[in-house]
């Protein structure tokens, strides 16, 4: 039955808030040409470490116990390899001899799994006004955050592997889990930074997971605090080349375009747009830019596409947004 209602929304996606002002503006060219020779980052890249020889003993499954409630998680295969799909299956078993109670929201996902890695983008050049203020946008990082988003992995439903960041109902359901009864469910890995849809850079990353809300017995005084937390190590295999620009440094590329940094002058982030940083496997480019909600339905992404390889610019960016094919921007 449906107890209560959120005061908040899931950690996954706000919807678009509307625009101060709405006025429409040219999105930039590029100022250097697909012919022109812009200078290529990866000849300028520091060194770097090779990545740590993958552990012999990685383990696949991991379970944990607690009040007769048992939660148990078994990945596909470990390390996983970048740029593959790769799943999890997670089980949550009543072994008591009463009913348990579990509580959710709209998306009903008994145990989350996910989590960052500990090899992180490099960051690049510091930038100053609203150069700056895009790259922290376009790059997660919230207002008083000291450090950017790092590349993470995320278990989603498998039907919605495309669709981005995406939210769930705002609603408390309780349901009751017999003696013996489990709820089971596999959740699945795309092998991409969500967030960039790029390969993440490869090597350890702990799994977070959780399983809630959950509890047997009176209702606990604070719901969110019914949880079972485990941890898995994990590892990545491949990944995005350490001799290639990272993504941050794409940005950089971006910014460095006198055509690009004056069309950011004309925008207000964060306030009806969506700042863009998104790989294009197929191309092997990035698009980078700006996608204002309010302007034109439906919206378009302006900003430039710049060469995966060697952070060139290679040519302007102006196209619809696909909400099939792009999914929600996180």
């Amino acid at each position: 039955m449906v107890i209560a209602l959120f005061a908040g929304g899931c950690d996954q996606a706000a919807a678009p808030t509307p625009a101060i002002s709405v006025v429409p503006s040219q999105p930039p060219t590029a100022s250097v040409s697909p012919a022109q020779s812009a200078t290529p980052l990866a000849s300028t890249l520091p060194p770097v470490a090779e990545q740590a020889t993958v552990p012999p003993d990685l383990e696949r499954t991991v379970s944990k116990t607690r009040d007769d409630i048992r939660v148990s998680v078994t990945l596909q295969r470990n390390p996983m390899p970048a740029g593959e799909l790769s799943w999890v299956k997670t089980t949550v078993t009543n072994v008591g001899s009463s009913a348990a109670t579990w509580f959710h929201d709209g998306c009903a996902t008994a145990v989350n799994v996910g989590g960052s890695f500990e090899v992180d983008w490099r960051d690049g050049a510091h930038h100053e006004g609203q150069a700056q203020a895009f790259k922290d946008a376009v790059l997660g990082k919230g207002f008083g955050d000291a450090d950017y988003e790092r590349p993470f992995i995320s278990f989603v439903p498998k039907d919605l592997l495309a669709r981005g960041s995406y939210g769930c109902g705002d609603i408390g359901i309780e349901e009751k889990l017999a003696p013996g009864e489990s709820l089971r469910a596999t959740r699945w890995w795309s092998g991409l930074d969500p967030a960039t849809k790029a390969p993440p850079p490869g090597g350890p990353v702990t799994l977070d997971i959780t399983a809630g809300y959950i509890w047997r017995g009176k209702e606990p005084d604070s719901i969110a605090d019914a949880h079972i937390d485990l941890t898995l190590d994990a590892w990545v295999t491949g990944g995005w080349s350490p001799s290639r620009p990272s993504p941050r440094e794409i940005v950089d590329a971006a910014l460095a375009d006198a055509s690009f940094a004056d069309y950011l002058e004309t925008q207000t982030l964060h306030s009806g747009r969506e700042e863009i940083l998104w790989y294009d496997a197929e191309q092997d480019r990035w698009e980078v830019g700006v996608m204002p909600w309010y302007e034109t339905e439906p919206p378009r992404i302006h900003g430039l596409l710049v060469d995966a390889a060697t952070g060139a610019i290679v040519g302007p960016l102006d196209r619809p947004w696909d909400q099939d094919v792009d999914g929600m921007p996180y």
